[in-house]
């Protein structure tokens, strides 16, 4: 099924915003040599609704997430291939490559999804035109995060460990 225009772009444009707010959590980043991890045991998810009353269903598949980059404002932590999902009202937006962004401050930060910023250039021409490709083609490997969530999901009790795995 092909998206509309109108739709394709405003996810542009909110994709656009949402990195220029965290643009900063993606500078000096280093290769992170820690020995923790997160791991889930299964997969989670959250639904949010956006925008004008639109469904989104984000996500991490079940795995273990390592340490890949950090800086002073937190680390990244990579999971399995292809492990981010994003689904817009039954739409598949990936899978992505990813994991979960944790802040040094998770007092006044909370975890983050974040992914390698990819698309489906195909079905980008067919919904949005050349034009948008090429916006978005831009963008391709960027670090980009889920937009921030309400609490009460599975980003609250996220817990980094360096316990030996069994």
């Amino acid at each position: 099924m092909q998206i509309p225009k109108a739709i394709l772009l405003i996810l542009i444009s909110a994709s656009i915003i949402g990195c220029a707010n965290t643009s900063h959590l993606t500078e000096n980043l280093q290769k992170s040599n820690s020995d923790n991890y997160v791991i889930f045991k299964e997969d989670v998810s959250y639904i949010q609704k956006r925008g004008i009353g639109v469904s989104w269903k984000e996500g991490l598949l079940k795995g273990i997430y390592r340490p890949e980059q950090e800086n002073t404002y937190g680390t990244y932590y990579r999971g399995p291939a292809s492990c981010v999902v994003q689904v817009m009202d039954k739409h598949s937006m990936g899978p992505f490559e990813g994991g979960i962004w944790i802040p040094k401050d998770r007092i006044n930060n909370s975890p983050r999804i974040y992914y390698y910023f990819n698309f489906n250039r195909d079905n980008a021409v067919k919904g949005g035109g050349l034009v948008v490709a090429g916006i978005l083609s831009a963008y391709v490997g960027d670090i980009t995060f889920m937009p921030p969530v309400d609490k009460g999901t599975f980003l609250d009790t996220v817990t980094v460990t360096n316990i030996p795995i069994e």
